[in-house]
């Protein structure tokens, strides 16, 4: 009986951690995740900008200079 008890104590644990987990995975997959990507998609953007500045801002100086 103490086993059983103990077993019993013990997998209703680990279904409370299982469930537990659930939410965290499905928070993760509906906020965190998706935000995170919009940040990283934002940086990106802003990145390929800034290349893009410097590469006209480097071929500007170029002409200037040589002109």
């Amino acid at each position: 009986a103490a086993e059983y008890a103990a077993a019993h104590a013990a997998a209703e644990l680990v279904g409370a951690e299982v469930i537990s987990t659930r939410h965290r995975v499905r928070a993760l997959r509906r906020h965190w995740i998706p935000r995170l990507r919009e940040e990283l998609d934002r940086a990106d953007l802003a990145l390929e900008q800034a290349e893009h500045e410097d590469s006209v801002r480097r071929r500007w100086a170029a002409r200037t200079t040589a002109g």
